[in-house]
């Protein structure tokens, strides 16, 4: 069984830069715009906002 972590957008097993990266490039994104990657809508509300980053920030370092 394999554990995702939350917030590893990139899948390498360790929450960091480079997926802050991923998430700033869709920061402010909603369901509909081009772009929009709901494996980043970490609260589910539709929108990649400061909520979501929030929930990354928890989550940065962490590592499976």
């Amino acid at each position: 069984m394999t554990v995702r972590l939350i917030a590893d957008f990139n899948d390498d097993g360790v929450v960091d830069t480079s997926d802050h990266l991923l998430f700033v490039a869709v920061f402010g994104l909603s369901e509909g715009d081009d772009g929009f990657n709901a494996d980043m809508d970490l609260d589910g509300d539709g929108t990649i906002g400061i909520p979501d980053f929030l929930i990354f920030v928890d989550n940065f370092g962490s590592s499976a």
